[in-house]
């Protein structure tokens, strides 16, 4: 079946959207979701039907942490991660995601990541960025933070590292002008201002960010920290302040399930998201952080075995668990057409099969997976 083709008649999925909607068609035109219900047979040429009886769907995920250029670096050049293709992300069942940078912003610059993000969504992705990265004054397109996401719209907010070894450090001042600088771009253009924050293992934890909250007016909505595994008791205590805290998927379910249960048990469920931290660097050091003993790779596979994990070992209801992935982060970035399949939604959609595989993957309609083969490759492969 060519990727072409991007009218689709969905018929007999058991469909999340992510409510529970039962046995229902989903018909896909002109890159939306045009119609939901039973029985749809729409008398038009050129539309694809797929059975997807015995199959799920649910909304392509949104994965908000996603190092498009590849990450990595602390151990020598060798240890720069590559970039990320196309098929890194729908073979995972990624439709929407967002780029950023990490400790290295030397070789790799928000430019380049800014082309990346350009790239991927002239592949078929839905894919945004983040200006940034560890470095203090933060590295931009534009040489200003607000012009970076009051002009360029795939720039969403900036990206910052706390309490790591690694981060930059930045001082009260330098934070609360960073904070502002992000939220007056995001107001002129109408975007969500994101304060993107990984979270390291350090001791101020997130001290910084309460000294903030304290000492302005900004509301807690902005800061988005994320790795809070390292941070569970921090993490409930942030959410319940009105906060969003993210959650990084790893190769063992368990260990990012875990304490999105326990957080899940203490606050609103739309304050939890998961992210990939795919692309990046996963490095173990000596307990004095001076040598680094090993390094590991964020793969965006961890994602959909995480929800699975949720919803087939802790007996989490799967709209919740897919919410994690989904609605909840759509909703946290302003992305109304994301996270969703009801009417008029983008036509990113996910099917699995009764054992939480991917079958089929849409992206605006456009089929890059069916039957778990890919069916778009990227432009250069």
């Amino acid at each position: 079946m060519g990727n072409e083709i991007k009218t689709v008649l969905l018929k007999s999925v058991q469909l999340y959207d992510p409510d529970p909607k039962g046995i229902c068609d989903l018909f896909l035109c002109g890159g939306r979701v045009a119609a939901v219900g039973r029985g749809l047979a729409p008398n038009l040429p050129g539309v694809a039907v797929l059975d997807g009886s015995g199959l799920t769907a649910f909304p392509g995920l949104v994965d908000q942490h996603v190092h498009f250029t590849g990450g990595g670096g602390e151990c020598g050049f060798r240890s720069r991660v590559p970039e990320l293709s196309l098929t890194d992300f729908t073979t995972a069942g990624v439709t929407t995601a967002v780029g950023l940078l990490g400790t290295d912003s030397a070789t790799r610059s928000p430019k380049a990541l800014l082309a990346k993000t350009k790239a991927l969504n002239e592949e078929g992705l839905t894919a945004y960025c983040l200006t940034g990265a560890y470095d203090i004054p933060s590295p931009t397109v534009t040489g200003s933070l607000k012009d970076d996401v009051t002009y360029l719209s795939e720039v969403l907010g900036v990206k910052v590292a706390l309490s790591d070894h690694r981060g930059g450090h930045p001082t009260l001042e330098q934070f609360i002008h960073m904070a502002c600088q992000v939220r007056l771009g995001a107001l002129t253009a109408g975007k969500p201002g994101v304060v993107h924050i990984h979270m390291g293992s350090g001791k101020r934890g997130l001290g910084l960010v309460y000294d903030l909250l304290e000492a302005t007016d900004l509301p807690i909505w902005h800061f988005r920290p994320t790795h809070m595994s390292r941070w569970q008791s921090e993490a409930a205590a942030f959410a319940r302040k009105g906060g969003m805290v993210d959650f990084t998927a790893n190769a063992d379910p368990e260990k990012c399930a875990l304490p999105v249960l326990r957080t899940m048990e203490e606050v609103p469920l739309e304050r939890i998201t998961i992210s990939s931290d795919a692309g990046g660097s996963m490095p173990r050091w000596s307990e004095d952080h001076c040598t680094m003993l090993g390094m590991g790779v964020g793969k965006m596979d961890n994602l959909l075995p995480t929800i699975r994990c949720l919803v087939r070992e802790h007996r989490v209801p799967p709209e919740r668990a897919i919410r994690l992935l989904t609605q909840n982060v759509a909703d946290g970035l302003c992305l109304s057409r994301k996270g969703r399949l009801t009417v008029g939604a983008d036509a990113d959609v996910l099917l699995v099969d009764r054992d939480w595989n991917i079958h089929t993957v849409l992206a605006g309609g456009e089929i890059m997976v069916s039957d778990g083969q890919v069916v778009k490759q990227p432009y250069i492969s």
